[in-house]
């Protein structure tokens, strides 16, 4: 896999509060971007320290790369760029917990408007 197909499709993830992708808002750039493996790795930077839409953000970025390839993602926040992110980190990396966030940004309508799979 290459670092140009992950950003094909994080162009396609928006942000539920500007209308820009994580890749224009460089949310996520190339050098976020690892692999381990068949492992996508993705570190990224929310908008701010305190940015509300965070957890929605890296579960969107999460879904959409594992939707469109196929291949198991690990998404975390930079170390140091969100007030939250060892709770964010953690909805992440856990399965029940990254399910209940997707189910929720799908009731609510914003996995619709925001990811283009």
């Amino acid at each position: 896999m290459e670092k140009s197909i992950v950003i094909d499709v994080l162009r396609k993830v928006h942000d539920p509060e500007y209308p820009m992708s994580v890749v224009d808002l460089k949310i996520v750039n190339e050098e976020d971007i690892s692999f381990d493996g068949e492992k996508i790795k993705i570190h990224f930077t929310p908008t701010s320290p305190f940015c509300p839409m965070g957890g929605m953000i890296g579960a969107m970025i999460k879904y959409a790369l594992e939707k469109r390839t196929g291949k198991t993602v690990e998404v975390s926040l930079k170390p140091g760029t969100h007030a939250q992110e060892k709770m964010l980190n953690e909805i992440f990396s856990d399965k029940k917990q990254y399910d209940d966030a997707i189910e929720r940004l799908r009731r609510a309508g914003i996995l619709e408007r925001c990811v283009t799979v």
